[in-house]
């Protein structure tokens, strides 16, 4: 069994998006052999101020892309009862739906679900699996969010999906009443991400990363029986949208355990993966000031835009923030990433495929992808059947890892990966209490975001009061209201 896995990452500088996908998550020079099993779109500033402090939504979608559909787009539900009076993020939503609708449609001609599509302040995540291989052997579903702003809004932050698949229904000789007795569960884990900006800011990026291990927990309560955090609305709509997924599949396909639940394990962090994809704007950036640990001492502006220009970027990948934290186990412990052959994504000129702005903003890697793969208790992959490297003996291989200067929308470029995954584990899920997290779930996690969310409202409400032509006419019309009713007070008396 081999599952492939297209990530796309995506800050799109607060604007609408309005060019054809299908360069980025198809490209033609790729060596794509077979069809995406699994597709995952993440957008970072998905959403203009103050709109974006309103939004914070996740949908579980019932619906398949086939190749008869005329039109592209599902319904997205709705974005939240606040948006509705200050923006039309439900259907920027679905504009955005659209256009990767359409390019899955025009670059496979097969049959996709849209399995989530989730928005939260400036971030959006969508998921599409492929019906003819990974549908109808999705066991659970789960989402969650998490903001590591000030406040702790989510303005910086992360959303993830957590997809467990029953990888023995991928054995079409084993009758279903033996899987179902014999469940290998395969999870899978993705979350887009938005550390904080500023070249001077990588301590406050590693710290993202940590609040996002302790904060971005999945009850794993979607099927489940325990009924202790049934608190949370959305908790309840993802289980009935989910049931509703199930029951509206084809008649012909193989059931789904739909009585699937883990009662070893009351939460999942992100590291309780088999396999876990982290991507989005992490905004680490290019080191220019001399210091130890990072070969650049003479390094200034003029020399990186030379370098950039004649594109010998690998000689400043010692410069990279990010690569310097990971060596030292600051951030990111235990992922991998693709070779990073392309130049820096960030920041260029709108409008520009090619050129640097760096009038207040240092370049960077700032858009990447990460992976990691559970190695298990012992470490050691088990049922090899190639001995070697870790390297050659890893069932995660990155098949194409590239940015696509082409999209001038943003002052950042997109970045795509396309994975071959090859369980290979005797064990898959991870049993309860041997986490490989580096760091320990925030009991306060639920009281943070709820504080979070109001933050968000109160800003996003005063943004749009003292920040937009509208909110200033408001003001402007209660003022008068007011300083009339006491011209007319004083009238009177």
């Amino acid at each position: 069994m081999t599952l492939k896995v297209l990530v796309g990452t995506y800050n799109v500088n607060k604007r609408d998006i309005n060019q054809d996908l299908s360069s980025w998550l198809f490209p033609t020079n790729s060596s794509i052999t077979d069809k995406p099993d699994i597709i995952v779109v993440g957008f970072q500033e998905f959403s203009p101020f103050p709109n974006a402090f309103f939004t914070n939504s996740s949908y579980l979608s019932n619906t398949s892309l086939s190749s008869g559909i005329a039109q592209y787009g599902n319904k997205s539900g709705f974005l939240g009862s606040w948006s509705k009076y200050v923006s039309n993020e439900e259907e920027r939503l679905e504009r955005c739906t659209s256009l990767i609708e359409k390019a899955i449609f025009v670059n496979t001609k097969e049959s996709y679900t849209a399995l989530v599509k989730s928005n939260f302040v400036g971030l959006a995540l969508f998921v599409y699996v492929r019906d003819k291989s990974v549908t109808r052997r999705i066991l659970n579903v789960e989402i969650a969010k998490c903001g590591v702003g000030s406040l702790w809004i989510g303005n910086k932050g992360g959303v993830g999906v957590r997809v467990v698949i029953d990888v023995n229904a991928f054995n079409e000789e084993q009758k279903y009443e033996d899987r179902a007795n014999d469940t290998r569960e395969l999870a899978l884990c993705f979350v887009c991400a938005h550390f904080a900006p500023h070249s001077h800011n990588t301590y406050q990026r590693n710290q993202d990363f940590k609040s996002i291990c302790e904060r971005l927990i999945f009850a794993n309560n979607m099927y489940s029986e325990n009924t202790e955090n049934t608190d949370r609305d959305s908790t309840h709509e993802q289980r009935e949208n989910c049931e509703i997924m199930m029951t509206n599949m084809e008649e012909d396909s193989t059931p789904l355990l739909s009585s699937y639940h883990n009662k070893q394990q009351q939460y999942f962090t992100i590291y309780d993966s088999d396999f876990l994809f982290f991507f989005g704007d992490l905004n680490y950036r290019i080191e220019l000031e001399k210091r130890e640990g990072f070969n650049n001492p003479t390094l200034t502006i003029s020399s990186l835009l030379d370098i950039l220009r004649t594109h010998q970027h690998q000689r400043i990948r010692s410069c990279d923030q990010l690569a310097r934290e990971i060596i030292d186990g600051r951030v990111l412990h235990g992922f991998e990433e693709g070779d990073l052959n392309f130049l820096p994504t960030y920041k260029y000129y709108i409008g520009s495929i090619n050129e640097f702005d760096v009038r207040r903003r240092t370049p960077g890697w700032c858009d990447r992808i990460f992976y990691y793969w559970r190695k298990g208790d012992d470490e050691q992959i088990s049922d090899l059947n190639v001995a070697g490297t870790a390297e050659q003996t890893s069932p995660i291989l990155p098949i194409n890892y590239m940015s696509h200067p082409s999209y001038t929308l943003s002052d950042h470029k997109p970045v795509s990966a396309l994975f071959a995954i090859t369980p290979q584990h005797e064990r898959l899920v991870a049993k309860s209490g041997t986490s490989n997290s580096p760091f320990k779930i925030d009991e306060n996690r639920d009281l943070k975001f709820a504080f979070g969310e109001a933050s968000s409202i109160i800003v996003g409400c005063l943004w749009w009061l003292f920040g937009t032509e509208r909110g200033v006419k408001v003001i402007l019309i209660i003022g008068g209201i007011g300083f009339f009713g006491l011209w007319l007070a004083r009238k009177l008396t």
